[in-house]
């Protein structure tokens, strides 16, 4: 792919991100690999997002961050040095990041997420009529619904192709948090405002099969503009895991126990309860669960373990999302609970890194999920119902027993799927593609 050409010598790319670096999340690095790969191309890309917040607890430097506001936006530098230098040549970097001042939600709360969503959508159409008003196209990658409605308003309003990135499927994976006499009341109107957001988009992309069907029949989206791109983590941070010696001695967690990890948001749609409900029962001697991460469930989870008197659920916590590889090194089984329907409507990021880390994965997730079907195509793992800690607790007591040998073997099979799969390398041109050629007013081809 190459952006700077005679037809499009310095291509104008806006990138609408709701979360970005240094947030420790997939459509954050998904946004900056976009926006390097875009750059280096010889686009000029300037990227939209608010001050990070993700996860839930994680702290930023407030006082940098407030200094930041008071100047109304913030341009970050890569490299140490400031970007925003335009040039048309391959490999000249034109990349600028701008801070807005919108409000944000990192507690998974109703009400506060749909402010935060409308807020961001708001923020960054105003930025971009009175500062970007002559960009070629804008990419989203954005909070549903809100924020993508607005942002899907102002392109059809002004002409501007628009590719829109859905990570998750609303209001879909929302309506098992809405009580159900309210359930029946908006969810018919939030599929209206999904269907009228992507059918005014130039280009939908989505991230796996069952998700672009549901958009070719449940949203009517003609098949050309529904593009399959797969999420991506950078292989080259998994290639060879730290020792997990020196992950234990790092968190203080037992070297010589079985050690089942789940690494991620402790969030409401998770199901770590789960987990813990299904250790405890398992009784297994000489093994550990290990929780690591945050969340807005994480308190209550602790509470749990502690009522329950299960004394080896261990949970670590650590902020630095460069050191995802050393806290999974401390894994020889990874754990991935979803609650039930959750699995239908997105493909949890961290299954990607799960797999390249070349461990097993034990999963309890709807059985018929593009989840459930990259771990029984790789043959890396089990998958079990979800809700099912009878099932959960069984499926622990069996792995527990399964020589090193057999789990480096599985785990080897899943490294492999990973890699055909979810390569940076491979994933980051194809969207990137995708974005040339909504410009172009070309069909994309990409099929992941």
């Amino acid at each position: 792919m190459r952006i700077g050409n005679q037809n499009y010598p310095m291509l104008k790319v806006a990138i609408v991100n709701a979360v970005y670096p240094p947030e420790p999340v997939v459509s954050a690095y998904i946004g900056r690999d976009l926006a390097l790969e875009l750059a280096e191309n010889g686009a000029r890309v300037t990227v939209l997002c608010p001050f990070p917040t993700r996860p839930y607890g994680a702290v930023y430097g407030e006082k940098a961050q407030r200094k930041a506001r008071v100047r109304g936006r913030n341009r970050e530098s890569r490299g140490g040095k400031r970007c925003g230098i335009a040039s048309g040549r391959r490999g000249d970097h034109a990349l600028e990041v701008v801070r807005l001042d919108s409000f944000t939600a990192p507690e998974s709360r109703l009400v506060s997420r749909m402010r935060e969503s409308f807020s961001f959508g708001w923020h960054a159409c105003r930025y971009l009529e009175q500062h970007l008003s002559d960009v070629d196209v804008i990419y989203a990658n954005t909070w549903p619904l809100f924020s993508q409605a607005l942002v899907a308003r102002y392109c059809a309003r002004r002409g501007i192709p628009l590719v829109l990135h859905i990570q998750d499927i609303y209001p879909e994976s929302l309506l098992g948090r809405i009580p159900t006499i309210v359930r029946c009341i908006v969810s018919q109107y939030l599929t209206v405002l999904d269907r009228w957001t992507a059918r005014h988009a130039t280009r939908v992309i989505v991230i796996s099969e069952h998700m672009r069907q549901t958009y070719l029949e449940g949203r009517g989206i003609a098949p050309e503009n529904v593009v399959t791109v797969r999420n991506w983590v950078d292989e080259c941070r998994f290639a060879c895991l730290p020792s997990r010696g020196e992950a234990c001695l790092r968190y203080r967690v037992p070297e010589n126990k079985f050690t089942l990890l789940y690494l991620g948001n402790i969030g409401a749609a998770a199901g770590v309860e789960l987990l813990i409900k299904a250790f405890h029962n398992a009784r297994l001697k000489q093994a550990q669960l290990v929780i690591a991460g945050d969340g807005s469930a994480r308190v209550a989870c602790v509470a749990l373990a502690e009522r329950m008197g299960a004394a080896d659920v261990l949970f670590v916590s650590d902020p630095d999302a460069s050191n995802v590889p050393l806290l999974q090194s401390l894994a020889h089984v990874f754990l991935l609970p979803l609650r039930k329907g959750n699995g239908m409507t997105s493909v949890p990021s961290k299954l990607m890194a799960y797999l390249l880390s070349a461990k097993p994965v034990l999963a309890t997730v709807d059985t018929e999920s593009d989840t459930a079907r990259c771990i029984l195509e790789s043959q890396c793992g089990w998958v079990g119902e979800p809700d099912n800690a009878q099932w959960l607790a069984g499926k622990m007591a069996e792995v527990s027993g399964i020589s090193a040998e057999a789990l480096v073997m599985i785990g080897m099979r899943g490294r492999e799927y990973g890699l055909r799969h979810f390569s940076k390398a491979v994933r980051v041109k194809e969207l990137g593609e995708v974005v040339e050629n909504a410009v172009n007013g070309r069909k994309s081809d990409v099929r992941g």
